[in-house]
């Protein structure tokens, strides 16, 4: 706590007189670059020492300062760096020295005047303090002191009893009304709570109430009076107590009376039937007739509605699975459009007729991604803008019209992309190749634009996915942190 006093004192005197200094460094500083600003003239002061003792070096490299700051000289820049760093170690001695002055002067001194022990008021229980002792036969030793909790006496003593008295009276009974008509289980503890005082009951009344409070009153037809007895012991203070209550016996109703009539009546058949092959079942209890039947066994029922259940989700299920296909075919088609526009315009530079370049690219595609060859080569079979185009190829073969390929590939196609690129052939073939490489180099470059913008779009989702097992190891992380710690303090 001194060392605490000393810090805070020496920096708060150390920045009102240094807070007259007057520098050029420190007139024009960042605010957000250098928030502990008031600390700078003290700081400053420091600096200034470590300079004349030719330590200035541990706040920086000139030469690194030199590329960070290249609109300053390096010595500034220095001197700038020191007092940011001697600032910052000052602001977390004061922190430190702040907390635990804080500390100290909010602890309760354990020992009060140097030798005494403060205890824990009635029904505290016992306390252990660890001090350290010195004397002139001994070296310093560590003791575990224990100190009881204080005892009462005089009038506090009444007070404890009659209040042990009024707790019993009032927890005794537990869920009966009253003590002139008591029927279920009493409440018999073993001590007061917060008190210290131990509760004995006498066993003289056993053959009425259990030890646990439970009531012996099965057998009874007419009420019982009952008077409890307990030993209160407090210290080496002893005092009876007890308390008169009237046992009835427990309500039985008519149900209760025909099973219990009835169980004892299928424990005689069990034992008279013993040497025989069949247990026969009794017809009437008194004036009740009873009707025995099996219990129904709903296995066959429940598996069939289960059964009807999943028929029922099949076809949403499949519905679902082709959408998701079709997305993943709309996708797969929208990647590999940039790639076929740029293949188209290769070979219609080189010279080649919008159907000798279709032709071409299904040519190339049926070499490297045929079925037969899938195994072989590794690659994925099948390519639906390339399947589309081999069927349109088809077509021509077939002697089909140009033009009404090139507008039902589109059409086919079901994708924007690709019903653009389609009319833009189906034009070619009407108005001449005038400007088609332009139109189409237009279209390859809209195209990848578009492809980058999905990739972006798919990664933020693949993100946004990864964010609840990213925040469930976070959980994890933490409780890795503060269950241990939690657990390491005494409450």
């Amino acid at each position: 706590m001194i060392a605490s006093l000393v810090v805070l004192g020496l920096t708060v005197l150390g920045v009102l007189v240094c807070s007259k200094d007057r520098d050029p460094v420190l007139g024009d500083l960042d605010p957000k670059e250098h928030p502990l600003k008031i600390l700078y003239p003290l700081s400053l002061r420091i600096y200034e020492l470590t300079k004349k003792l030719g330590k200035q070096g541990i706040f920086g490299a000139e030469d690194v300062l030199r590329e960070v700051y290249v609109d300053e000289k390096p010595e500034i820049s220095l001197k700038k760096q020191g007092c940011k760093c001697i600032a910052s170690a000052l602001a977390v001695l004061v922190a430190t020295a702040f907390i635990c002055f804080a500390y100290a002067y909010s602890k309760e001194d354990l020992l009060v005047q140097k030798k005494y022990l403060k205890r824990e008021q009635a029904g505290g229980g016992v306390e252990y303090f660890d001090l350290s002792m010195n004397t002139k036969v001994t070296e310093t030793l560590n003791m575990l002191i224990k100190v009881s909790e204080q005892k009462l006496q005089g009038e506090d003593l009444e007070k404890l009893k009659a209040d042990a008295g009024y707790y019993l009276n009032k927890n005794v009974l537990c869920g009966n009304e009253s003590a002139d008509c008591v029927r279920g289980k009493l409440n018999l503890p073993g001590s007061i709570p917060g008190t210290g005082i131990s509760v004995k009951w006498d066993d003289d009344n056993s053959w009425f109430v259990a030890v646990d409070g439970t009531l012996k009153n099965g057998d009874y037809t007419d009420p019982v009076p009952v008077t409890l007895h307990a030993e209160l012991t407090y210290y080496e203070n002893v005092w009876d107590y007890y308390y008169d209550l009237v046992i009835y016996p427990p309500i039985i109703t008519e149900k209760d009376a025909f099973l219990k009539e009835l169980n004892e009546r299928l424990t005689d058949i069990d034992v008279e039937t013993q040497t025989e092959e069949l247990y026969e079942l009794p017809e009437s209890i008194g004036d009740i007739d009873i009707d025995w039947e099996e219990e129904e066994d709903n296995t066959v029922r429940n598996f069939f509605i289960m059964g009807l259940f999943a028929a029922g989700i099949i076809l949403p299920a499949l519905k679902k699975d082709l959408k998701v296909k079709q997305k993943e075919r709309t996708e797969q088609m929208m990647k590999d459009y940039p790639d076929i526009i740029s293949k188209f315009i290769m070979l219609i530079t080189a010279g080649m007729t919008c159907r000798a370049a279709w032709d071409k690219i299904c040519t190339d595609y049926q070499k490297n991604y045929t079925r037969e060859n899938a195994d072989k080569t590794k690659k994925k079979a099948r390519r639906y803008a390339y399947e589309e185009m081999i069927i349109s190829n088809n077509e021509m073969q077939l002697g089909l019209p140009e033009i009404r390929v090139y507008e039902r590939f589109g059409s086919r196609c079901s994708v924007s992309a690709y019903n653009r690129f389609g009319n833009m052939l189906a034009r070619n073939i009407k108005r001449g190749s005038a400007g088609i490489i332009e139109t189409l180099e237009s279209e390859a470059k809209e195209s990848f634009a578009e492809r980058r913008e999905a990739v972006r779009k798919k990664g933020e989702e693949t993100g946004t996915k990864l964010l609840i097992p990213m925040f469930g190891m976070l959980i994890l992380v933490i409780a890795i942190v503060v269950v241990p710690a939690f657990s390491s303090f005494s409450f």
